[in-house]
């Protein structure tokens, strides 16, 4: 393995501002061999384990020229255990040797919102880049990232709704240019508030569920704009995929007791925001879950108040509730 690039990889990793639990890839083109991050495994983990699988880079883009259904298929050694990101195809669509995709943040805060277009041109006018429209992550993605590039070779995609993909030859100008532009994107946030914990923990008594561990996400609770952003709509993938659609106001303690009656077997518990006090999570939400809550919490601090908001639609949210490839990566991720 390059060496260079697990070192790049980790440290990516470990920058929760850009990779949140399991989410993210990377990868590096070496002769006939793609090696990209497993499904469900952590870039942070990438030095301890072996996390990567190599993949025959021209029968992929072959299936790809083709439109074949499964483009993967007898591309990889399914005998290794584990199974190429979701993202493979993307990674092999763009030439450049390194791929890096993050789920950068301030990216992430700054193309939610409806005037991301000026903002884009007017930062990165020097630099090659291109905007992806929101598709599925997966092929429909990849498809997507093919039509709108054609012949170019950007350095930068800004996925809407999604986050960033920096491509370059070296990679060290690979890392170099992720951070440049998660600085460039990094806005001021609305200040944050001190949970009010005897309350939360009040309404929590005798309930499935208690106060989040991350104190810094209770700043939701306390900025009417921020609760109206995340309890109006669906934000982006890996909140939908880990966390679910459902975030409840909740003023009174008899209203927290009526949510186990209304929450079937099959769904998640919602996230509960209790105004000017924080949030509660149920008490058998997953590790990666709850991270992401407060990666939510960091991304509406940064969207200023009266900004249009582009939410999935029904049919955006119901393709993640439902695809197969979302469905590994949690079910992997629960057993880690």
């Amino acid at each position: 393995m390059d060496e260079f690039f697990l070192s790049a990889s980790a440290e990516l990793g470990n920058n929760f501002n850009l990779i949140q639990g399991a989410g993210g890839n990377t990868s590096y083109k070496e002769g006939n061999s793609l090696f990209i991050k497993a499904s469900g495994y952590k870039l942070k983990d990438c030095i301890e384990k072996n996390i990567f699988v190599e993949v025959n880079l021209t029968i992929l883009r072959e299936s790809l020229r083709l439109n074949k259904f499964n483009p993967l298929e007898g591309a990889w050694d399914k005998s290794s255990g584990k199974k190429p990101s979701m993202e493979t195809n993307m990674h092999a669509i763009l030439p450049q040797k390194y791929i890096f995709h993050v789920h950068c943040l301030n990216t992430i805060s700054s193309v939610l919102q409806e005037d991301y277009e000026l903002k884009i041109s007017r930062l990165f006018k020097d630099l090659k880049y291109k905007i992806i429209k929101y598709k599925t992550p997966g092929t429909p993605l990849a498809n997507e990232i093919k039509k709108t590039i054609k012949n170019d070779k950007p350095e930068i995609l800004f996925l809407l709704n999604h986050g960033l993909v920096v491509a370059s030859d070296k990679v060290d100008e690979a890392l170099a240019l992720t951070y440049y532009v998660s600085k460039k994107l990094d806005f001021p946030s609305e200040v944050s508030h001190k949970e009010d914990l005897e309350k939360l923990k009040y309404f929590a008594e005798g309930t499935y569920f208690r106060p989040i561990k991350y104190s810094d996400a209770n700043s939701i609770a306390f900025s009417e704009h921020q609760t109206k952003i995340v309890s109006t709509g669906s934000l982006y993938p890996d909140y939908v995929v880990f966390v679910g659609t459902k975030i409840l106001i909740i003023k009174n303690k008899s209203d927290i007791l009526k949510i186990k009656s209304n929450t079937n077997s099959n769904q998640k518990y919602p996230i509960v925001i209790v105004p000017n006090a924080g949030l509660l999570v149920s008490k058998n939400i997953s590790f990666e879950a709850e991270e992401l809550v407060l990666a939510l919490s960091k991304v509406v601090a940064k969207i200023p108040k009266n900004k249009g908001i582009n939410y999935l639609n029904k049919k955006e949210v119901y393709e993640l509730e439902n695809s197969n490839s979302e469905a590994y990566r949690l079910n992997l991720n629960n057993r880690n």
